[in-house]
């Protein structure tokens, strides 16, 4: 999927080039691992560390168990001590009877206390067998580097646009202190237009879901409409994700809203949205972070300055004492940098680190840096330009290693068909 290209810089915009700066020559990028089909094609979920300090994730295209560009796989990557990096396949999607395990998986995994990883595909499932509905699974570490998967949940089938449970999982999934596992679905539920579920374990270690929100139940979807992104949980166990549409905007669809659920008696969730954007304010909202200090930033991919195609920015929502949330941008992206998307995150030191998938010197995106301040924009650095030969199109956000190194995915770049097949990066401050 190729996005639109923006190949005229307005007056305006060569006048703003100032608010922004490029890192340091000391900032280094470095690609840790290439992808080439076989080994995965199109990484789109972001990467996760475990304890001994290796790098897992996912892609949506690759692997051999398919046809034509593969299914998709979750591999890790091993640190050799010398900066180099070996990876291994720990699994091939759809290498079971119709697709049982799932196939394209998408978004970051996430692991337990024991080392087990868990996910979602966006299709496949014993629900359907051509077309089923997606999955929730777990790779579970064996003794001999193997892995094995099982599917905690299979959801139904793409030909059923109300079917109860929700279709088409948008990850990253994410557990609650009881070790219950909660996610998103982009379509499905009562009203067709997605759905916010929880997985519970019993002791047999079976999986029961449980709808907590279908979208789209108020005029208009005022409500949201097309859950996507990651969810967070707030100190008293709210729970906070985006919509990219829907909330009563004026874009032609709507513009998207975030949205808290708030537990209730006997297993009950109310739902409200505490923002509801218009294109000025930003639309298409991504990637939830809370500070420090209870206040919840976020990516909106478009909106802002220039209308309904403004080219994003960057927001916080600060909570009040009566229980409302107040919007204040901290930063305005213009033609030269432009589109943030995926999950944002802080350093120790309160900067907040993302990327985008357009704008830099290539204009394939950037890998990008916000210092805060008291008042007005936050002063961005530019730390990468990605390109076709070390990767572009960054959209699934970064993370940290205890030595404050940067870690990512492109999904598209490198080597491989077309225009690279996506790589892993680094880096270095």
């Amino acid at each position: 999927m190729f996005r639109y290209r923006t190949l005229v810089l307005t007056a305006i915009a060569f006048a703003l080039l100032g608010l922004a700066q490029y890192a340091s020559a000391g900032d280094t990028y470095k690609v840790l691992n290439y992808f080439s089909g076989k080994n995965g094609e199109q990484p789109e979920g972001g990467l996760i560390f475990d304890a001994s300090g290796n790098l897992y994730g996912t892609t949506f295209y690759g692997g051999t168990a398919c046809s034509g560009q593969g299914c998709g796989t979750a591999f890790q990557l091993v640190p050799d001590g010398a900066g180099g990096w070996t990876e291994h396949v720990i699994h091939e999607f759809c290498s079971e009877s119709d697709c049982a395990d799932g196939w394209y998986p998408v978004g970051a995994l996430v692991s337990d206390a024991s080392g087990n990883l868990y996910g979602v595909t966006d299709l496949g499932g014993a629900k359907g067998p051509s077309w089923g509905g997606g999955t929730v699974f777990q790779l579970v570490p064996g003794p001999d580097d193997t892995w094995t998967e099982n599917v905690l949940y299979a959801f139904c089938a793409v030909s059923d646009p109300f079917c109860g449970d929700g279709y088409q999982p948008d990850g990253p999934v994410v557990f609650d202190a009881s070790g219950n596992l909660y996610g998103t679905t982009s379509r499905g539920g009562e009203w067709g237009m997605g759905v916010v579920f929880e997985l519970v374990p019993s002791a047999k270690g079976t999986w029961t879901e449980q709808v907590l929100y279908s979208f789209c139940s108020v005029s208009n979807c005022g409500d949201g409409d097309l859950p996507l992104g990651n969810l967070v949980f707030d100190a008293v166990g709210n729970l906070y994700g985006t919509t990219t549409y829907g909330g009563g905007g004026n874009c032609e669809e709507s513009c998207g809203t975030v949205f808290q659920l708030t537990p209730g008696q006997e297993g009950t969730w109310t739902e409200r949205v505490i923002d509801s954007f218009s294109s000025h304010n930003g639309a298409e909202p991504y990637g939830l972070v809370f500070d420090g200090n209870g206040n919840l930033y976020g990516a909106a991919g478009v909106g802002g300055l220039g209308g309904d195609y403004g080219n994003g920015l960057i927001f916080r929502l600060t909570p009040g004492k009566d229980d409302s949330w107040t919007e204040t941008v901290v930063r305005h992206f213009y033609v030269r940098w432009h589109g943030p998307g995926g999950p944002l995150i802080f350093d120790r030191a309160g900067n907040l680190y993302g990327t985008t998938y357009n704008g830099g010197h290539y204009d394939w995106g950037i890998a990008f840096k916000l210092t805060p301040r008291q008042s007005g924009e936050w002063p961005l650095t530019v730390l990468h330009s990605f390109n076709p030969k070390t990767g572009m199109d960054p959209v699934d956000g970064l993370i940290f290693n205890s030595d404050g190194n940067l870690y990512g995915v492109a999904s598209f770049g490198g080597v491989g068909s077309n225009y690279g097949d996506g790589v892993v990066f680094e880096i270095t401050p």
